[in-house]
């Protein structure tokens, strides 16, 4: 059903003057069908300008769980169609380079809710704003958010410090980033459950430095009140 209905918008939906898309009648879908048609809609190709307009209601097509991986959509589109849904999580992995990670913060910090109560946010494979232009929305502003993962993401240490003031992180995935020093992980010290580092072939601290880091972070051990977590580290 999704897939025919995510494959034929065109006979439920009419087009705004902007070109984006808006559904001819005032459906109320369960929350659970917006996020799924969402999902299918970027998984399939779908998802654009033009169609993810459907999402700009955000009263009858209420997101929660927010799956725009590899989607072809442009900044405006996506503070416009999803960021007035109040998002638990954001999986944007892969999406086109016209959309970074300070645009995703920006259209973000838009919305009090989301800044409150996202707690998952997937940024695989993005883009950074170049170097002379400052980024002005942070992590930080998050404050819910549990999980992040900025792998193969150009990511440098002065972003590091930034997210690891984030009050309830939990999952950290930097792998394959630019960052030099891990030495600001100890602010996540009693909070950081899962930490994965593939390939941080930037890396200027020694085994000894990095292990000495690693083992201040008091939740990834073993503990008779905590489960075992996980802590994959892999230097090439």
């Amino acid at each position: 059903c999704l897939t025919y209905v995510s494959q034929n918008l065109g006979y439920y939906c009419q087009k705004r003057p902007d070109g984006s898309l808006c559904l001819r009648e005032a459906v109320l879908f369960p929350q659970e069908l917006a996020d799924q048609l969402l999902a299918k809609m970027a998984t399939e190709g779908l998802l654009n300008d033009s169609t993810v307009g459907v999402f700009r209601n955000s009263e009858y097509l209420r997101l929660r769980r927010a799956c725009i991986r590899t989607a072809r959509i442009s900044a405006e589109a996506f503070q416009r169609a999803l960021c007035p849904h109040r998002l638990l999580e954001l999986d944007a992995a892969r999406v086109n380079a016209d959309l970074t990670i300070p645009d995703i913060l920006q259209g973000l910090a838009t919305n009090k809710y989301c800044q409150e109560s996202l707690q998952r946010l997937v940024l695989t494979g993005l883009t950074m704003s170049s170097l002379e232009e400052p980024i002005q929305y942070r992590f930080s502003s998050l404050h819910a958010l549990r999980s992040l993962s900025l792998a193969n993401v150009d990511f440098y240490d002065s972003g590091l410090v930034d997210l690891c003031s984030l009050p309830r992180l939990e999952s950290l995935d930097l792998s394959n980033t630019s960052v030099t020093n891990l030495t600001p992980l100890l602010g996540l010290k009693e909070r950081l459950r899962s930490l994965t580092l593939h390939q941080l072939k930037r890396l200027e601290m020694s085994t000894a430095q990095l292990l000495g880091v690693i083992g201040q972070l008091e939740v990834l051990q073993v503990s008779s009140l905590l489960p075992l977590t996980s802590c994959v580290i892999i230097i090439n």
